[in-house]
């Protein structure tokens, strides 16, 4: 059983490639409108947007991310 706080960084995430660049991430959608997106070293490097603070996620994944929950292989409670 997961400790709570590894419950609160790691719940409910879902691996997921981006169909633009292959970049695998872990990600959670808590509703429609909120996602959170776990980035590795390897899948920041691997994606060809300039990621950052003000730049969160890129649009390939983004839409990725859409049409995973679109085709039910990405869960919204």
């Amino acid at each position: 059983m997961l400790s709570e706080r590894q419950e609160y960084l790691e719940g409910g995430l879902s691996e997921l490639a981006c169909e633009r660049c292959a970049a695998l991430v872990r990600v959670r959608k808590s509703s429609l409108e909120q996602t959170s997106v776990q980035w590795t070293t390897a899948a920041a490097g691997q994606c060809d947007t300039d990621l950052g603070a003000l730049v969160p996620t890129c649009p390939g994944l983004q839409a990725s991310i859409e049409r995973a929950v679109l085709a039910g292989r990405l869960e919204v409670p």
